[in-house]
Protein backbone atom coordinates (compact mmCIF):
# COMPACT_ATOMS: atom_id res chain seq x y z
CA UNK A 1 0.00 0.00 0.00
CA UNK A 2 2.70 2.44 0.39
CA UNK A 3 4.48 1.68 -2.64
CA UNK A 4 0.93 2.25 -4.32
CA UNK A 5 0.64 6.23 -2.77
CA UNK A 6 4.44 6.97 -3.18
CA UNK A 7 3.63 6.16 -7.36
CA UNK A 8 0.75 8.05 -7.14
CA UNK A 9 2.71 10.90 -5.64
CA UNK A 10 5.10 10.74 -7.98
CA UNK A 11 2.65 10.30 -11.04
CA UNK A 12 0.69 13.86 -9.73
CA UNK A 13 4.16 15.75 -9.35
CA UNK A 14 4.76 14.89 -12.94
CA UNK A 15 0.94 15.99 -14.22
CA UNK A 16 1.55 19.43 -12.03
CA UNK A 17 4.81 19.80 -13.57
CA UNK A 18 3.69 18.99 -17.34
CA UNK A 19 -0.10 21.24 -16.31
CA UNK A 20 2.09 24.23 -15.33
CA UNK A 21 4.34 24.19 -18.33
CA UNK A 22 1.65 24.40 -20.57
CA UNK A 23 -0.31 26.42 -19.11
CA UNK A 24 2.48 29.04 -17.58
CA UNK A 25 4.25 28.85 -21.24
CA UNK A 26 3.28 25.94 -23.35
CA UNK A 27 -0.45 27.99 -24.37
CA UNK A 28 1.11 31.03 -24.77
CA UNK A 29 3.56 30.27 -27.82
CA UNK A 30 0.33 28.23 -29.24
CA UNK A 31 -1.77 30.97 -29.70
CA UNK A 32 0.93 33.12 -31.20
CA UNK A 33 1.92 30.74 -33.13
CA UNK A 34 -0.88 29.91 -34.43
CA UNK A 35 -1.73 33.45 -35.38
CA UNK A 36 0.12 34.12 -38.66
CA UNK A 37 0.40 37.37 -40.40
CA UNK A 38 -2.17 37.45 -43.11
CA UNK A 39 -0.71 37.54 -46.47
CA UNK A 40 -2.12 38.33 -50.03
CA UNK A 41 -1.28 35.71 -52.06
CA UNK A 42 -0.54 37.88 -55.60
CA UNK A 43 2.02 40.47 -53.82
CA UNK A 44 3.94 37.20 -52.58
CA UNK A 45 4.50 35.52 -55.55
CA UNK A 46 4.96 38.99 -57.43
CA UNK A 47 8.17 39.74 -54.84
CA UNK A 48 6.43 42.60 -52.81
CA UNK A 49 8.57 42.57 -49.14
CA UNK A 50 5.65 43.34 -46.48
CA UNK A 51 5.75 45.51 -43.52
CA UNK A 52 4.74 43.87 -40.50
CA UNK A 53 2.85 45.78 -37.65
CA UNK A 54 1.22 44.84 -34.33
CA UNK A 55 -1.60 46.32 -33.33
CA UNK A 56 -2.53 46.70 -29.41
CA UNK A 57 -5.31 48.14 -27.67
CA UNK A 58 -6.40 49.04 -23.91
CA UNK A 59 -3.69 47.24 -22.30
CA UNK A 60 -4.87 49.79 -19.20
CA UNK A 61 -2.86 47.96 -16.54
CA UNK A 62 -4.81 47.54 -13.22
CA UNK A 63 -4.25 49.81 -10.68
CA UNK A 64 -6.38 51.50 -7.75
CA UNK A 65 -9.00 53.02 -10.19
CA UNK A 66 -9.80 49.69 -11.52
CA UNK A 67 -11.57 48.24 -8.74
CA UNK A 68 -11.04 50.56 -5.76
CA UNK A 69 -8.47 48.52 -3.74
CA UNK A 70 -5.59 48.90 -1.65
CA UNK A 71 -3.28 47.16 -0.04
CA UNK A 72 -2.34 43.26 -0.86
CA UNK A 73 -5.27 42.75 -2.68
CA UNK A 74 -4.53 45.39 -5.11
CA UNK A 75 -0.90 43.46 -5.06
CA UNK A 76 -1.77 40.26 -5.90
CA UNK A 77 -4.15 41.46 -8.64
CA UNK A 78 -1.66 43.83 -10.31
CA UNK A 79 0.54 40.84 -10.45
CA UNK A 80 -1.28 38.13 -11.95
CA UNK A 81 -2.92 41.05 -14.62
CA UNK A 82 0.73 42.01 -15.26
CA UNK A 83 2.39 38.69 -15.57
CA UNK A 84 -0.23 37.85 -18.16
CA UNK A 85 0.66 40.69 -20.13
CA UNK A 86 3.83 40.56 -19.94
CA UNK A 87 3.86 36.86 -21.28
CA UNK A 88 2.10 37.61 -24.04
CA UNK A 89 3.76 41.05 -25.23
CA UNK A 90 7.22 38.92 -24.97
CA UNK A 91 5.64 36.08 -27.04
CA UNK A 92 4.71 38.11 -29.38
CA UNK A 93 7.74 39.75 -30.18
CA UNK A 94 9.59 36.49 -29.82
CA UNK A 95 7.05 34.56 -32.54
CA UNK A 96 6.17 37.18 -34.50
CA UNK A 97 8.86 39.65 -34.95
CA UNK A 98 6.93 42.80 -35.67
CA UNK A 99 8.71 45.83 -37.79
CA UNK A 100 6.60 48.24 -35.89
CA UNK A 101 4.11 48.12 -33.10
CA UNK A 102 0.89 50.30 -32.60
CA UNK A 103 -0.60 51.24 -29.29
CA UNK A 104 -4.70 52.48 -29.50
CA UNK A 105 -3.87 54.07 -26.15
CA UNK A 106 -5.32 53.28 -22.69
CA UNK A 107 -1.97 52.61 -20.94
CA UNK A 108 -2.80 52.86 -17.54
CA UNK A 109 -6.29 52.60 -16.37
CA UNK A 110 -6.03 55.60 -13.92
CA UNK A 111 -3.54 57.62 -15.71
CA UNK A 112 -5.34 60.89 -15.96
CA UNK A 113 -6.37 60.46 -12.17
CA UNK A 114 -2.48 60.29 -10.63
CA UNK A 115 -0.47 62.99 -9.54
CA UNK A 116 2.88 63.44 -10.69
CA UNK A 117 5.13 61.08 -8.24
CA UNK A 118 2.21 58.36 -8.59
CA UNK A 119 2.28 58.53 -12.50
CA UNK A 120 5.55 58.36 -13.27
CA UNK A 121 5.70 54.77 -10.30
CA UNK A 122 2.96 53.12 -12.73
CA UNK A 123 4.28 54.54 -15.95
CA UNK A 124 7.85 52.87 -14.95
CA UNK A 125 5.71 49.88 -14.26
CA UNK A 126 3.95 50.21 -17.77
CA UNK A 127 7.63 50.13 -19.40
CA UNK A 128 9.01 46.97 -17.82
CA UNK A 129 5.91 45.10 -18.56
CA UNK A 130 6.04 46.23 -22.59
CA UNK A 131 9.76 46.12 -22.81
CA UNK A 132 10.99 46.54 -26.47
CA UNK A 133 13.02 43.53 -27.34
CA UNK A 134 14.52 45.41 -30.46
CA UNK A 135 14.44 49.19 -29.63
CA UNK A 136 16.78 50.09 -32.06
CA UNK A 137 15.30 48.36 -35.13
CA UNK A 138 11.57 48.22 -34.21
CA UNK A 139 9.85 51.74 -33.52
CA UNK A 140 6.79 51.48 -31.23
CA UNK A 141 3.63 54.30 -31.64
CA UNK A 142 2.00 55.14 -28.74
CA UNK A 143 -1.55 56.82 -28.57
CA UNK A 144 -3.05 58.17 -26.02
CA UNK A 145 -6.49 57.03 -24.63
CA UNK A 146 -9.10 58.54 -22.19
CA UNK A 147 -8.11 57.08 -19.61
CA UNK A 148 -4.50 58.54 -19.89
CA UNK A 149 -5.73 62.29 -20.82
CA UNK A 150 -9.53 62.08 -20.79
CA UNK A 151 -11.93 62.90 -23.24
CA UNK A 152 -13.21 66.41 -25.12
CA UNK A 153 -14.58 69.18 -22.98
CA UNK A 154 -13.24 67.06 -20.05
CA UNK A 155 -9.76 66.35 -21.21
CA UNK A 156 -7.52 67.01 -18.04
CA UNK A 157 -4.90 69.89 -18.79
CA UNK A 158 -2.28 68.64 -16.51
CA UNK A 159 -2.29 65.38 -17.83
CA UNK A 160 -2.11 65.91 -21.13
CA UNK A 161 0.68 67.80 -20.35
CA UNK A 162 2.09 65.35 -18.97
CA UNK A 163 1.75 62.99 -21.38
CA UNK A 164 3.37 65.10 -23.96
CA UNK A 165 6.31 65.18 -21.66
CA UNK A 166 6.76 61.51 -20.68
CA UNK A 167 5.49 59.62 -23.20
CA UNK A 168 5.26 62.06 -26.58
CA UNK A 169 2.79 63.71 -29.26
CA UNK A 170 -0.50 62.53 -29.36
CA UNK A 171 -0.64 63.08 -33.00
CA UNK A 172 1.45 60.85 -35.26
CA UNK A 173 1.81 60.65 -39.31
CA UNK A 174 3.71 57.70 -39.90
CA UNK A 175 5.27 56.44 -43.09
CA UNK A 176 5.79 52.91 -43.13
CA UNK A 177 4.96 49.88 -45.93
CA UNK A 178 4.08 52.19 -48.55
CA UNK A 179 1.60 54.12 -46.31
CA UNK A 180 0.79 56.72 -44.26
CA UNK A 181 -0.17 55.44 -41.26
CA UNK A 182 -2.55 58.75 -39.28
CA UNK A 183 -2.44 58.61 -35.66
CA UNK A 184 -4.64 60.86 -34.72
CA UNK A 185 -5.52 62.43 -30.98
CA UNK A 186 -9.45 62.49 -31.11
CA UNK A 187 -9.81 62.59 -27.97
CA UNK A 188 -8.76 66.21 -27.96
CA UNK A 189 -9.85 66.88 -31.53
CA UNK A 190 -13.65 66.83 -29.65
CA UNK A 191 -12.95 69.39 -26.94
CA UNK A 192 -14.29 72.76 -27.41
CA UNK A 193 -11.04 74.73 -26.14
CA UNK A 194 -8.77 75.62 -29.05
CA UNK A 195 -5.82 75.73 -26.91
CA UNK A 196 -6.26 71.27 -26.08
CA UNK A 197 -7.98 70.69 -30.09
CA UNK A 198 -5.51 72.70 -31.96
CA UNK A 199 -2.73 70.37 -32.29
CA UNK A 200 -5.13 67.51 -33.83
CA UNK A 201 -7.14 69.82 -36.01
CA UNK A 202 -4.28 71.61 -37.63
CA UNK A 203 -3.67 68.13 -38.68
CA UNK A 204 -6.57 67.23 -39.92
CA UNK A 205 -6.85 70.09 -41.53
CA UNK A 206 -3.19 70.47 -43.05
CA UNK A 207 -4.12 66.33 -44.65
CA UNK A 208 -7.76 67.70 -45.89
CA UNK A 209 -5.33 70.28 -47.67
CA UNK A 210 -2.90 67.89 -49.21
CA UNK A 211 -3.14 64.94 -52.06
CA UNK A 212 -2.17 61.84 -50.80
CA UNK A 213 0.29 60.23 -52.80
CA UNK A 214 -0.08 57.21 -50.36
CA UNK A 215 -3.10 55.04 -49.22
CA UNK A 216 -3.66 56.77 -45.27
CA UNK A 217 -4.49 54.67 -42.54
CA UNK A 218 -6.55 56.38 -39.42
CA UNK A 219 -6.07 55.63 -36.44
CA UNK A 220 -8.14 56.61 -33.60
CA UNK A 221 -8.38 55.59 -30.20
CA UNK A 222 -12.47 56.22 -29.74
CA UNK A 223 -14.42 54.07 -32.45
CA UNK A 224 -16.11 56.32 -35.12
CA UNK A 225 -20.04 56.90 -34.97
CA UNK A 226 -22.28 54.28 -36.80
CA UNK A 227 -26.27 54.27 -36.94
CA UNK A 228 -27.44 52.05 -33.87
CA UNK A 229 -27.43 48.56 -34.02
CA UNK A 230 -24.60 47.91 -36.88
CA UNK A 231 -23.66 44.55 -36.62
CA UNK A 232 -19.88 44.04 -35.78
CA UNK A 233 -19.30 40.75 -36.93
CA UNK A 234 -18.93 37.07 -36.31
CA UNK A 235 -15.51 37.42 -33.90
CA UNK A 236 -17.60 39.53 -31.46
CA UNK A 237 -17.43 37.80 -27.81
CA UNK A 238 -20.12 40.34 -26.54
CA UNK A 239 -23.78 39.18 -26.43
CA UNK A 240 -24.23 42.49 -28.03
CA UNK A 241 -23.57 42.32 -31.46
CA UNK A 242 -23.26 46.08 -32.11
CA UNK A 243 -21.26 48.92 -29.98
CA UNK A 244 -23.11 50.52 -27.88
CA UNK A 245 -22.69 54.44 -28.03
CA UNK A 246 -22.89 55.33 -24.43
CA UNK A 247 -21.53 58.73 -22.92
CA UNK A 248 -20.32 58.62 -19.14
CA UNK A 249 -17.76 60.16 -17.00
CA UNK A 250 -14.32 60.30 -18.94
CA UNK A 251 -15.68 58.00 -21.56
CA UNK A 252 -18.03 57.82 -24.88
CA UNK A 253 -18.15 54.59 -26.88
CA UNK A 254 -18.36 56.67 -30.36
CA UNK A 255 -17.05 59.69 -31.81
CA UNK A 256 -19.80 62.53 -32.32
CA UNK A 257 -21.34 61.52 -35.80
CA UNK A 258 -20.33 64.80 -37.16
CA UNK A 259 -16.60 64.45 -35.93
CA UNK A 260 -16.78 61.29 -37.78
CA UNK A 261 -18.34 62.80 -41.15
CA UNK A 262 -15.39 65.17 -40.90
CA UNK A 263 -12.63 63.21 -39.79
CA UNK A 264 -13.88 60.59 -43.08
CA UNK A 265 -14.00 63.80 -45.36
CA UNK A 266 -10.83 65.55 -44.51
CA UNK A 267 -8.36 62.14 -44.23
CA UNK A 268 -9.73 59.84 -47.02
CA UNK A 269 -8.91 56.96 -45.02
CA UNK A 270 -8.93 53.84 -46.98
CA UNK A 271 -9.40 51.97 -43.71
CA UNK A 272 -9.87 52.80 -39.67
CA UNK A 273 -8.36 51.24 -36.68
CA UNK A 274 -9.70 51.65 -33.46
CA UNK A 275 -9.97 50.78 -29.73
CA UNK A 276 -11.71 51.70 -26.43
CA UNK A 277 -14.48 48.63 -26.68
CA UNK A 278 -12.33 45.88 -25.20
CA UNK A 279 -13.69 43.67 -27.83
CA UNK A 280 -13.38 43.19 -31.53
CA UNK A 281 -15.64 44.98 -34.47
CA UNK A 282 -15.23 45.36 -38.13
CA UNK A 283 -17.73 47.48 -39.86
CA UNK A 284 -17.63 49.82 -43.22
CA UNK A 285 -18.01 53.22 -43.40
CA UNK A 286 -19.48 55.48 -46.76
CA UNK A 287 -16.22 57.90 -47.66
CA UNK A 288 -17.12 60.74 -49.45
CA UNK A 289 -14.89 61.43 -52.66
CA UNK A 290 -14.57 63.04 -55.98
CA UNK A 291 -15.20 59.74 -57.50
CA UNK A 292 -18.72 59.27 -55.93
CA UNK A 293 -18.83 56.81 -52.39
CA UNK A 294 -16.44 54.62 -51.77
CA UNK A 295 -16.34 52.25 -48.52
CA UNK A 296 -13.39 51.90 -45.69
CA UNK A 297 -13.71 49.14 -43.08
CA UNK A 298 -12.81 50.06 -39.23
CA UNK A 299 -11.10 47.23 -37.56
CA UNK A 300 -11.85 47.93 -33.57
CA UNK A 301 -9.53 45.68 -31.66
CA UNK A 302 -9.90 44.08 -28.70
CA UNK A 303 -8.05 44.47 -25.15
CA UNK A 304 -5.09 43.19 -24.72
CA UNK A 305 -4.96 42.19 -21.07
CA UNK A 306 -7.70 39.51 -19.74
CA UNK A 307 -8.96 41.73 -16.99
CA UNK A 308 -10.86 44.01 -19.35
CA UNK A 309 -14.41 42.96 -19.14
CA UNK A 310 -14.13 40.66 -22.39
CA UNK A 311 -13.35 36.91 -21.64
CA UNK A 312 -10.31 36.56 -24.24
CA UNK A 313 -8.09 39.00 -24.96
CA UNK A 314 -6.76 39.86 -28.09
CA UNK A 315 -4.60 41.74 -30.46
CA UNK A 316 -4.03 42.90 -34.06
CA UNK A 317 -1.44 41.72 -37.00
CA UNK A 318 -1.59 44.42 -39.53
CA UNK A 319 0.58 43.60 -43.11
CA UNK A 320 1.34 46.11 -45.39
CA UNK A 321 2.27 45.97 -49.07
CA UNK A 322 3.99 48.65 -50.83
CA UNK A 323 3.61 49.77 -54.37
CA UNK A 324 5.16 47.29 -56.38
CA UNK A 325 3.91 46.68 -59.82
CA UNK A 326 0.92 46.30 -57.97
CA UNK A 327 -1.24 49.61 -55.72
CA UNK A 328 -0.44 49.12 -52.29
CA UNK A 329 -2.50 47.26 -50.08
CA UNK A 330 -3.11 46.29 -46.45
CA UNK A 331 -4.78 42.98 -44.66
CA UNK A 332 -5.76 42.76 -41.28
CA UNK A 333 -5.92 39.48 -39.05
CA UNK A 334 -7.45 39.33 -35.49
CA UNK A 335 -5.91 37.28 -32.73
CA UNK A 336 -6.99 35.71 -29.72
CA UNK A 337 -4.54 35.27 -26.37
CA UNK A 338 -4.96 31.99 -23.79
CA UNK A 339 -8.13 31.99 -21.80
CA UNK A 340 -6.80 33.15 -18.30
CA UNK A 341 -9.91 32.32 -15.97
CA UNK A 342 -10.08 29.12 -18.10
CA UNK A 343 -6.50 28.36 -16.87
CA UNK A 344 -6.74 28.81 -13.24
CA UNK A 345 -10.32 26.57 -13.76
CA UNK A 346 -8.39 23.85 -15.12
CA UNK A 347 -5.54 24.80 -11.74
CA UNK A 348 -8.61 24.92 -9.27
CA UNK A 349 -10.06 21.43 -10.31
CA UNK A 350 -6.74 19.64 -11.08
CA UNK A 351 -5.76 20.51 -7.21
CA UNK A 352 -9.33 18.80 -6.13
CA UNK A 353 -9.02 15.99 -8.16
CA UNK A 354 -5.54 15.63 -6.75
CA UNK A 355 -6.53 16.31 -2.95
CA UNK A 356 -9.09 13.31 -3.68
CA UNK A 357 -7.05 11.06 -5.02
CA UNK A 358 -4.54 11.42 -2.20
CA UNK A 359 -6.76 11.05 0.15
CA UNK A 360 -8.61 7.77 -1.58
CA UNK A 361 -5.12 6.13 -1.16
CA UNK A 362 -4.53 7.52 2.32
CA UNK A 363 -7.89 6.48 3.18
CA UNK A 364 -7.38 3.03 2.87
CA UNK A 365 -3.90 2.83 4.58
CA UNK A 366 -5.13 4.37 7.67
CA UNK A 367 -7.55 1.92 8.32
CA UNK A 368 -7.08 -1.48 10.73
CA UNK A 369 -9.33 -4.30 11.74
CA UNK A 370 -10.58 -4.14 14.94
CA UNK A 371 -11.61 -7.63 16.49
CA UNK A 372 -14.99 -7.54 18.53
CA UNK A 373 -14.26 -7.36 22.29
CA UNK A 374 -16.66 -9.91 23.45
CA UNK A 375 -16.14 -13.59 23.63
CA UNK A 376 -18.04 -15.68 21.32
CA UNK A 377 -20.53 -18.73 23.10
CA UNK A 378 -20.06 -22.25 22.44
CA UNK A 379 -23.59 -21.81 20.28
CA UNK A 380 -21.67 -19.19 18.19
CA UNK A 381 -18.86 -21.07 17.77
CA UNK A 382 -20.37 -24.63 16.96
CA UNK A 383 -22.64 -22.12 14.15
CA UNK A 384 -18.95 -21.24 12.58
CA UNK A 385 -18.22 -24.72 12.26
CA UNK A 386 -20.96 -25.76 10.79
CA UNK A 387 -20.60 -23.11 8.20
CA UNK A 388 -16.90 -24.06 7.44
CA UNK A 389 -17.43 -27.46 6.97
CA UNK A 390 -20.97 -27.46 5.93
CA UNK A 391 -22.14 -31.03 6.39
CA UNK A 392 -21.53 -31.25 10.04
CA UNK A 393 -25.22 -31.51 12.22
CA UNK A 394 -25.01 -30.43 15.39
CA UNK A 395 -27.15 -31.14 18.55
CA UNK A 396 -28.29 -29.19 21.02
CA UNK A 397 -26.31 -31.25 23.52
CA UNK A 398 -23.51 -32.60 24.54
CA UNK A 399 -21.43 -29.75 22.89
CA UNK A 400 -18.06 -29.88 21.85
CA UNK A 401 -16.79 -28.21 24.29
CA UNK A 402 -18.71 -29.99 27.31
CA UNK A 403 -17.00 -32.62 25.88
CA UNK A 404 -13.42 -31.82 25.79
CA UNK A 405 -13.30 -31.95 21.80
CA UNK A 406 -10.83 -28.99 20.47
CA UNK A 407 -12.75 -26.54 18.50
CA UNK A 408 -11.43 -25.59 15.24
CA UNK A 409 -10.99 -21.95 14.54
CA UNK A 410 -13.68 -19.95 12.74
CA UNK A 411 -13.24 -18.53 9.15
CA UNK A 412 -13.32 -15.10 10.12
CA UNK A 413 -12.98 -13.41 13.57
CA UNK A 414 -15.72 -10.67 14.25
CA UNK A 415 -14.95 -7.45 14.41
CA UNK A 416 -14.97 -4.12 12.01
CA UNK A 417 -12.42 -1.75 10.22
CA UNK A 418 -11.74 1.35 12.16
CA UNK A 419 -9.89 4.76 10.83
CA UNK A 420 -7.35 6.33 12.35
CA UNK A 421 -8.21 10.04 11.59
CA UNK A 422 -5.08 11.41 13.25
CA UNK A 423 -2.99 9.45 10.58
CA UNK A 424 -5.14 9.70 7.71
CA UNK A 425 -5.07 13.56 8.05
CA UNK A 426 -1.12 13.14 8.30
CA UNK A 427 -0.93 11.07 5.24
CA UNK A 428 -2.74 13.42 3.06
CA UNK A 429 -0.74 16.18 4.59
CA UNK A 430 2.24 14.72 3.86
CA UNK A 431 1.52 13.64 0.36
CA UNK A 432 0.11 16.97 -0.81
CA UNK A 433 3.30 18.99 0.30
CA UNK A 434 5.39 16.49 -1.27
CA UNK A 435 3.25 17.74 -4.57
CA UNK A 436 3.24 21.30 -3.95
CA UNK A 437 7.12 21.41 -3.40
CA UNK A 438 7.68 20.27 -7.12
CA UNK A 439 4.75 22.21 -8.32
CA UNK A 440 5.38 25.39 -6.26
CA UNK A 441 8.79 25.80 -8.06
CA UNK A 442 7.65 24.83 -11.56
CA UNK A 443 5.19 27.69 -11.36
CA UNK A 444 7.87 30.31 -10.03
CA UNK A 445 10.55 28.87 -12.87
CA UNK A 446 7.56 29.78 -15.15
CA UNK A 447 7.06 33.45 -14.01
CA UNK A 448 10.72 33.94 -13.79
CA UNK A 449 11.19 32.79 -17.46
CA UNK A 450 9.43 35.70 -18.50
CA UNK A 451 11.73 38.60 -16.95
CA UNK A 452 14.73 36.53 -17.95
CA UNK A 453 14.16 35.81 -21.82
Amino acid sequence: MRYNRLLVVRLLRLYWILLLLVGEIGLYYRHVSRCKWPSLQAYDEAGVAPVHVALIADPQIVDHYSYDQTGTLLRVVEFFTDIYIRKSYNVLQTIRQPEAIVFLGDMLDGGREWGDDQWLEEYERYKSIFRNRSPHTVPVYDMAGNHDIGIGNTVVKTALERYHKYVGPTNHVVNLGGHHLILLDSLTLESDTPAVSAASRQLVERLANETAEKPRLLFSHVPLWRPDGTNCGPLRQSPSGSLLNRRGYQFRDQLFQNTTSYLLRSIQPTAIFSGDDHDTCTITHPVPSKNGIRRAVEYTIGAFGWASGVPIASYGLLTLYPEMGLPAAHVVQNCYLPYQLGIYKVYAVSFVLSLLIVAAYCYRGSRSWHPMACKPSDDDLASEVSEGYGRLRLSPSPSPRAEGLPLPLPASMPGKWQLNRAGFMLRVLLAMKSIVVVALPTYVACLVYFYIV
